[in-house]
């Protein structure tokens, strides 16, 4: 047991409201119940601010609590209505049915809070086999949820190690824009992240560490390229076509599960001359400790997140950095950014009941209710706004901002500030970004892009820039949901042929008419807008409205499974409804260069709704909405 002065500078690390809410959930203390903070109007949603005497007060009776020496596990888990009170209590505010219809869950008090479960008869035919392509965050997601049901399946993973964009990407700097405190399952408790926002090592050990402790590490074939998939009416089975490193086989699978996701197949450098450039080209994904960039002249392509995490890195290094930047990004910063975790704080999210649920909970406090930020108010703008008191609000600051990250230089300000909202586009966070600009050795190039000789960049005022590396960091073909695999089903269509005519459409991101048994991990519109947990967290909540149906139809005695026509239909037609009442697909703010809309002006990337709506829509199956093969 450390001494007081250890525990003390421990609870200085804490976040205030996340050590009251864990305080008081083991406690009750009658004196931190009395406490009362503000609720303060936001940027992006309200604050709960607390004086310095009330932090001073918990932070004082902690540190009495953590010298007792307190056992977690003697502690009861509270029910619905505690967790309700609770929750309350944290946010400062009452809240309706529809603010709890998922928020209960997020603290993840329970052990697996978002596992799937048998609801009769556990029955698993002798040969039955789910196939799931990609070890990445989604693939051993669903593996742990088939894994815990008992029922038999293989990861198909085309590298030699778990990981998925967290093994692709090892470009410098390259690390996650979320807290690690929300990127993480909630079944995976109090796991010892090194820094607020982890490292791409730490993610892929983090991934490494679960598909290993819950059982799919041993089902995962490593170096196995799924190159086609093909759905046999006949049999009602999968036939996978997968490559390994000297062979080609074909195998087969009951159930299919696309995990490679959204961001998989790397978007090509789109200038002309490249292939004639003497130098060399890297694109951020194929990054390795081979590519050397000290004292080289280097160009930078991108300014999205990538290019935005390496780009001081690597002017620390570079002779000179010129930076291509095609369209102005709102850069925002985050508190602790590439900060390392105190080993006190290490240790009191290990000894202090609660306190990992409570910082679990209050670190997406910030994204639930983002979906506001992205809703024009039309009475605002009536008085002269641009989209809402919030989003004016949030470009204000981040305006200032930017001012003050290059030291007022007009001339860069004029070319840093985006003429569209904020949100509008994916949020990119500040890795030194701004700031770097600043340096002797640094140039921020806006002029575009014209062609490449074979020695340098030349833009379309004739200007020409030497380089000896230039570095594509220009992301991702993010219309193509779960390539490079093509998959072929009922009457052999391909979705690429069901995708042509108004881009990716699925039913809840997961399934697609004319593809039973087959179901898909973030896909079109699957991304929360808002939701007060991280990615990881939704995984889970997929995997198990994934797993559900296949135990279902196996209790069933069923072989085959498939989204109607009418369903799918209905829930896309509610989707884009729901899509045209935010900022996205709003007439002055749709580029044609944001992932987020498609070609056919439809959003693609978000799903629209709050997160309890589509976490309400994500629960469950609902069998009305399928049509089933008897076994």
């Amino acid at each position: 047991m450390p001494g007081r002065s250890y525990i003390e500078r421990a609870v200085e690390c804490a976040d205030p409201n996340a050590l009251r809410m864990a305080l008081y959930q083991a406690t009750r203390d009658a004196d931190i119940a009395a406490i009362t903070p503000e609720r303060v109007f936001g940027p992006v949603a309200d604050t709960v601010e607390f004086s310095a005497d009330d932090i001073a007060l918990i932070r004082a009776k902690a540190v009495e609590y953590l010298l007792t020496e307190p056992d977690e596990a003697a502690l009861p888990i509270p029910s619905r209505d505690e967790i309700v009170e609770l929750l309350e209590m944290a946010e400062a505010r009452e809240l309706g049915p529809d603010d709890l219809i998922m928020r209960h869950h997020i603290p993840a008090f329970a052990d697996m809070p978002f596992q799937a479960q048998w609801t009769g008869e556990k029955v698993i035919p002798e040969g039955f086999h789910v196939a799931i392509v990609g070890a990445g965050f989604a693939g051993v997601a669903m593996g742990v949820q088939l894994a815990q049901l008992g029922i038999p399946f293989t990861v198909y993973e085309r590298r030699a190690e778990v990981g998925g964009v967290w093994s692709i990407n090892t470009y410098p700097d390259v690390r996650v824009d979320t807290l690690s405190f929300t990127y993480e399952y909630a079944f995976e408790k109090k796991y010892p992240w090194t820094e607020y926002f982890a490292r791409q090592s730490d993610v892929r050990a983090y991934i490494d560490h679960v598909a290993h402790k819950y059982g799919v590490y041993e089902h995962i074939q490593f170096g196995s390229d799924v190159q086609q998939a093909r759905f046999d009416e006949t049999t009602q089975r999968w036939t996978l076509t997968v490559r390994g490193e000297d062979s080609v086989a074909d195998v087969e699978a009951n159930v299919v599960v696309a995990a490679s996701g959204v961001f998989a197949t790397p978007r090509d450098l789109p200038v002309e001359g490249a292939s004639g450039f003497t130098g060399q080209i890297v694109h951020t994904t194929e990054w390795s400790d081979d590519v050397e960039y000290a004292g080289k002249k280097v160009a930078i392509i991108g300014n999205g997140s990538t290019g935005v995490q390496l780009l001081s890195k690597v002017a620390e290094k570079a002779e000179s950095v010129a930076v291509y930047q095609r369209t102005p990004q709102w850069i925002s910063p985050r508190t602790n950014y590439g900060v390392p975790i105190a080993d006190e704080l290490q240790w009191l999210i290990q000894e202090m009941p609660f306190y990992w649920n409570w910082n679990k909970y209050v670190a997406g406090l910030s994204t639930i209710d983002l979906r506001n930020v992205l809703m024009p108010d039309e009475e605002w703008i009536a008085n002269g706004g641009d989209v809402s008191e919030r989003n004016d609000m949030l470009r204000e600051i981040l305006v200032g901002y930017i001012s003050s990250q290059v030291d007022g230089r007009q001339d860069l300000i004029d070319q840093l500030v985006p003429d569209y909202p904020p949100m509008t586009r994916r949020p990119v966070v500040d890795n030194n970004w701004y700031a770097s600009l600043t340096r002797n050795n640094v140039e921020l190039v806006t002029t575009p892009i014209d062609r490449m000789t074979d020695t340098a960049i030349v833009t379309a005022d004739g200007a020409a820039r030497d380089a000896d590396l230039v570095i594509a960091a220009v992301g991702f073909q993010a219309e193509k949901y779960i390539w490079p695999t093509q998959y072929y089903g009922v009457g052999g269509v391909t979705l690429e042929d069901v995708w042509t005519a108004q881009g990716a459409q699925a039913h809840l991101g997961m399934t697609v008419p004319g593809f039973p048994n087959m179901f898909m991990l973030y896909g079109p519109n699957s991304q929360p807008v808002a939701s007060g947990s991280g990615l990881p967290t939704w995984f889970e909540i997929w995997t198990r409205y994934i797993a559900e149906g296949i135990a279902g139809m196996l209790e069933n005695g069923r072989s085959s499974m498939v989204i109607r026509q009418d369903a799918f239909d209905d829930y896309n037609d509610q989707l884009h409804e729901e899509a045209k009442k935010l900022i996205y697909l709003s007439p002055s703010t749709v580029m044609e260069k944001n992932y987020y809309v498609n070609e056919f002006g439809r959003l693609q990337m978000n799903a629209p709704w709050s997160g309890e709506k589509f976490y309400e829509l994500c629960a469950s199956p609902d069998e009305s909405h399928f049509e089933y093969t008897a076994r």
